[in-house]
């Protein structure tokens, strides 16, 4: 049985260092997904959550998804792809509480949505969360 040279050892090490990341990324993304669609909201949506989601959306979000959450900030239009429109129907990224949590805490992979969870509190990420509830469409009343 021959054995390998060195320069054949090294060349399996660097695959497996390059390797692993992605491999640890598909799993963890997969892991993500699943976790967020188990998140329950425990911050009540009232008038309190709602004024400092508010607060926070101005101050941390406001210069790219735009004041009134069209996804029409100064600081997002040489975004690709563009900031989040929160007031139409259709959220890319998953419209449950856990969905939109995960996105601010974590960011999103190839976009211009930066990991909010290290500058923020989770508290504040749910303030976050109740606030854009209110810029989406409003349920259609049924008679």
């Amino acid at each position: 049985m021959r054995s390998r040279s060195r320069s054949t050892w090294v060349a399996f090490a660097l695959v497996a260092v390059i390797a692993a990341p992605v491999v640890g990324t598909a799993r963890y993304d997969a892991t993500v997904q699943t976790d967020a669609a188990k998140l329950k909201n425990p911050v009540a949506a009232d008038a309190k959550s709602i004024g400092e989601g508010k607060k926070l959306y101005g101050a941390q979000c406001a210069s790219c998804h735009g004041l009134a959450g069209k996804g029409d900030g100064k600081g997002g239009a040489l975004l690709k792809p563009l900031p989040a429109d929160f007031t139409d129907d259709a959220w890319k990224h998953g419209s449950g509480d856990g969905d939109i949590f995960v996105a601010i805490r974590d960011g999103i992979k190839q976009t211009g949505m930066r990991a909010f969870g290290g500058r923020i509190t989770t508290q504040e990420i749910w303030h976050l969360v109740n606030y854009l509830r209110t810029l989406g469409p409003k349920p259609a009343k049924s008679h």
